[in-house]
């Protein structure tokens, strides 16, 4: 995953960088570092910020899953 990627789906969930850095248990510095692609998306990073993706919009939808 991409930072402008990771960006966009925290934008999309409402947080502010600091928000989703409390929700993810990282610093915001981090999700700075990641939005501007200074520091990759760890495996354990993307699959948080998915799970989130998908806890906001309570989606089971096997759609969703095959898009994400």
């Amino acid at each position: 995953m991409e930072g402008q990627t990771f960006k966009r789906i925290r934008l999309a969930l409402g947080f502010t960088g600091d928000e989703l850095a409390h929700e993810l248990n990282v610093s915001g510095n981090y999700i700075r570092l990641v939005e501007t692609n200074k520091k990759p998306v760890s495996e354990l990073l993307e699959y948080k910020i998915m799970d989130q993706l998908r806890r906001r919009y309570h989606s089971n939808d096997p759609l969703f899953t095959i898009l994400t």
